[in-house]
């Protein structure tokens, strides 16, 4: 072989190697190219999911925390006996607490005996289950036989305002449906997340369901309307990352507790162009969200606390409810009473009569005005339960001096309370402490003391010749 074909065979190996090495960096860089954009993808999925988590799943947990909550469980299976009135008050103030003490847009609960739409307002409307089709959710969400789901719909109560509402199933200790409660989060707040994160990481977000039918969208145009298709949806636990026609791309993320799916659409070829950036922006967002989650934790424990809280609270008097009383009870059952514990019972005088000449409202204010004159006395020294409808009891520790002077100083109290609708205010007190019966338990020291308020109670309607109640 001559030189010339040597320089030739060469040159053609040459050329051979640079079209081969190219093909084989295009390919290697087409294969990481993908691979950068799957996993980019998947991290922009993720952030996204870890920013609407929180958004979404806090009013769950406030749905199912309601339907669990005994003051509404007893409320709707009370419903008839307390009457429409009553039981409006009653619920609609729940209601109120919750929608303003945790900050959600709606709180509702719909009664199955009643059939009875309860708002904060009071009762909105009675539910047409056979004839209206804005009612078709409750038979939908009831037939499904699940304890919770998502819906999103307009809000009757704000204007038909697009809201997420978490639908709650309520059942007594038999498992017998009362009704369905829960709150619900406008689209404004969710479409503003969506706006955001879709113009910092240039994607597309929806919510939508197994069938691609669209649920949260920031055109809400396309809500319950318009569907996702052209890919498929899995309810693998992982990030499901599909390329599309187009030069588009999508991730999507199946999420248990909304049975939702997460879909992130974005435009592929922009993004390959973006791959090392992400990379740098990759490190300042993941420290974004570590503070993110640190806070949404310190909000989540802040308000899982609040709840506990609501859970063992009165709402009328804003004293600890009979929840509360029975817990510390058994807890103080198990171990010896201290020598300086005080058990009080007290009830109020004459609250039937109130109610029956001077109405509920003012009955209400007797019932307060007695639970501000037992805070204000007893308060300091330990806790005051409201255990019925105008009973009170008390659990205390102080001196015998210290419990002379707080009774003394409840009968001055009661004494000088006046009301707006109720000029005067009368309560019978009975009490027993360890220093008198040492060898009794709480649950003794408890009967000893509603036998002295009883016997407090007579003497009251024997001195005043008011008419006892029945």
């Amino acid at each position: 072989m001559n030189r010339k074909s040597i320089s030739r065979l060469a040159f053609a190996i040459v050329i051979l190697s640079f079209f081969l090495s190219t093909f084989v960096s295009l390919w290697s860089l087409r294969i990481m190219a993908k691979q950068n954009l799957e996993a980019m993808g998947e991290t922009i999925t993720g952030r996204i999911y870890d920013a609407i988590s929180g958004e979404l799943s806090e009013p769950i947990t406030v749905a199912r925390t309601m339907a669990n909550d005994r003051f509404l469980i007893d409320a709707l299976k009370r419903e008839s006996r307390f009457g429409e009135g009553k039981a409006e008050q009653l619920i609609a103030g729940y209601l109120s607490g919750i929608r303003d003490g945790l900050n959600c847009e709606a709180a509702f609960v719909v009664s199955e005996a009643s059939r009875h739409y309860y708002s904060y307002a009071g009762v909105n409307k009675r539910m047409d289950l056979e004839n209206s089709a804005r009612d078709q959710w409750y038979v939908d969400f009831v037939g499904s036989g699940a304890p919770y789901a998502l819906d999103v719909d307009r809000d009757e109560v704000s204007q038909d305002m697009w809201t997420v509402f978490v639908d709650a199933r309520i059942v007594d200790e038999k498992g017998t449906l009362l009704g369905v409660c829960g709150v619900g989060a406008h689209m404004t707040d969710t479409r503003a997340l969506f706006l955001r994160l879709e113009k910092d990481y240039r994607v597309k977000i929806n919510l939508v369901d197994a069938e691609g039918l669209i649920h949260v969208d920031t055109d809400e145009s396309r809500l319950e309307t318009d569907h996702l298709e052209g890919f498929t949806y899995s309810k693998n636990e992982d990030y499901v990352f599909q390329e599309l026609n187009g030069g588009r791309a999508v991730v999507t993320k199946y999420l248990e507790k909304l049975d939702w799916y997460l879909v992130v659409q974005s435009d592929s070829s922009s993004a390959r162009n973006q791959i090392i950036n992400m990379l740098l922006l990759n490190v300042v967002m993941c420290v974004a969200v570590l503070v993110i989650m640190i806070l949404a934790m310190h909000i989540i424990a802040n308000r899982t606390r609040a709840l506990h809280q609501a859970s063992f609270t009165d709402q009328s008097t804003r004293l600890l409810n009979r929840r509360a009383f029975e817990e510390e009870k058994a807890r103080l059952a198990m171990s010896p009473l201290r020598n300086d514990f005080a058990y009080i019972t007290a009830d109020v005088n004459g609250l039937k009569t109130v109610n029956d000449n001077l109405g509920h409202a003012a009955g209400d204010e007797l019932i307060q005005g007695a639970a501000d004159c037992l805070r204000a006395c007893f308060g300091r020294h330990g806790n005051i339960y409201r255990i019925g409808g105008d009973e009170f009891a008390a659990m205390l520790y102080l001196s015998q001096r210290q419990l002379e002077d707080a009774m003394a100083a409840l009968d001055a109290a009661t004494a000088s309370w006046t009301g707006r609708l109720v000029k005067g205010l009368s309560i019978s007190c009975g009490s027993a402490t360890v220093r008198e019966f040492p060898s009794e338990n709480i649950a003794e020291l408890s009967r000893i003391s509603d036998e002295r308020m009883y016997a407090a109670k007579d003497a009251h309607y024997k001195a005043t010749g008011e008419k006892r109640r029945r």
